[in-house]
């Protein structure tokens, strides 16, 4: 299962996967695994396996198989790829990718915050306000 921008699926599936991340909703289909990774190695990463119970195989295709022609909400951070297929496999839909860039955002927001905070105290230390 792959899922692309509507406006961009008779695109490359590479460029497709990458305009994604700006668009709002994608299309959900069915290709050979060939034909998305092309030459490219690949490998199956069934990380949450330890976390999380897989549902049971022709569950996980019965409920992908209603998906696909359909036009799904698409959100870097709150519901991407990675999002859609952990739904799929575990009935929850989690991204590890998706926290480390929320976490990350956050630590660089507080520190832009600090600095902020910081050059605003040495301002008015300078003006002989403290």
């Amino acid at each position: 299962m792959t899922c692309y921008p509507r406006a961009e699926e008779n695109t490359v599936a590479s460029f497709s996967s990458a305009k994604s991340v700006f668009s709002r909703k994608a299309l959900v289909k069915m290709q050979l695994l060939k034909d998305v990774v092309g030459s490219d190695t690949y490998k199956v990463n069934n990380k949450y396996d330890d976390k999380y119970t897989p549902l049971p195989a022709e569950e996980i295709i019965q409920r992908a198989e209603i998906l696909i022609g359909q036009e799904i909400c698409y959100d870097l951070l709150g519901n991407n790829c990675e999002h859609f297929v952990t739904l799929l496999r575990y009935g929850e839909g989690v991204s590890d990718q998706a926290n480390r860039a929320i976490s990350a955002i956050g630590f660089v927001t507080a520190a832009a915050g600090a600095f902020s905070l910081l050059g605003i105290f040495q301002n008015k230390s300078r003006q002989g306000q403290y």
